[in-house]
């Protein structure tokens, strides 16, 4: 007993410094991370090219824009009258061939009777892109600033609702076609009757959102503390949604495309006459034509648009994931 006893004390009363052993220490030790530091931009590139599918839609648009560019100039075919140069029109038409990669347009496509389709998509497709990215911005920007100051002062809330109510109530195309009888197409009109109603949609989402997160306790501190209107909204709200933003941002453009080319189907769209291609009248023009015997005429404009509005849509997907922190390590 008295022998257990003794080992006890021994252990317990054991010098310290046979048990451990200094080795040193080092001021650059103690300051470095096991870890690499967190970078929110770092991490959202890192989840946004973990699928391999998005390199192929990165490259989709690449190639998209690409030819926009420089297609029209690789056949030497030009697609309108102007003063410096004429339209090749064909006397028959042309199935694709080592000479018309997309073929010829119909007898009964109207100005694109004859044309080569090669050039008349690539064309389009540079307007259409470019009328979808401005229509994007306009409604992204509109939609942020009204949804933000929507959803933060309560007073504005009856009066911006009877304006959704309004607006949801119009038949927006109607209203389109009685537009249309006093203003003459072109660039400036039809970014004009897109973007009247498309910032709606964002605008209502972003006021919903920051109906939520206004009263969470760091907004509250905050705002007890001392800061602006202003400051919340940029600093502590804003950031919050930028996933959701830039999931619209990319929806948008798709979404701006398809719409021109319902206006170009009921007509209300620009004219190929003054040189204004898009891939709606492209699209419209084929329909009035037997397209289901000559398929290219169809196809030629759906090549283009098709990957181009899936590539926006899942990017855009891919983008709210990848944006969003709490999925971030």
């Amino acid at each position: 007993m008295e022998n257990s006893i003794r080992d006890i004390d021994s252990v317990a009363y054991h010098n310290v410094e046979d048990l451990f052993t200094v080795i040193g220490s080092s001021e650059e030790n103690i300051e470095r991370l096991s870890t690499a530091p967190y970078s929110y931009w770092r991490e959202t590139f890192k989840q946004l090219f973990k699928k391999p599918l998005t390199f192929v839609c990165i490259a989709l648009l690449f190639i998209i824009i690409f030819l926009t560019i420089f297609g029209p100039v690789i056949k030497s075919y030009p697609y309108l009258s102007t003063e410096t140069e004429s339209a090749i029109v064909f006397e028959s038409q042309l199935a694709p061939n080592a000479e018309n990669w997309f073929g010829t347009g119909g007898s009964r496509m109207g100005f694109f009777r004859g044309l080569d389709l090669w050039t008349c998509v690539w064309v389009g497709s540079r307007l259409s892109l470019l009328l979808g990215t401005v229509v994007a911005l306009i409604d992204t920007v509109l939609g942020i600033i009204i949804g933000s100051l929507w959803g933060y002062f309560r007073r504005l809330d009856p009066i911006m609702l009877e304006i959704r109510n309004f607006i949801s109530n119009v038949p927006s195309l109607l209203l389109y076609f009685l537009l249309m009888q006093f203003l003459e197409p072109s660039f400036g009109v039809i970014v004009f009757l897109l973007c009247m109603f498309g910032w709606l949609g964002l605008a209502g989402f972003m006021r919903n959102q920051i109906i939520i997160i206004r009263n969470r306790e760091y907004n509250i501190a905050s705002k007890s503390l001392g800061s602006s209107s202003g400051t919340m909204i940029l600093h502590n709200l804003l950031p919050y949604l930028i996933s959701v933003i830039v999931t619209v941002v990319s929806t948008a453009i798709p979404a701006a495309i398809s719409s021109e080319v319902g206006l170009a189907f009921f007509g209300l769209s620009f004219s190929p006459a003054n040189g204004d291609i898009t891939l709606g009248q492209l699209l419209t023009a084929a329909t009035e034509d037997e397209w289901i015997t000559y398929p290219f005429l169809l196809l030629a404009p759906l090549i283009v648009l098709v990957p181009l509005t899936v590539s926006f849509f899942y990017i855009g997907l891919v983008l709210a994931d990848a944006t969003d922190p709490k999925n971030h390590r």
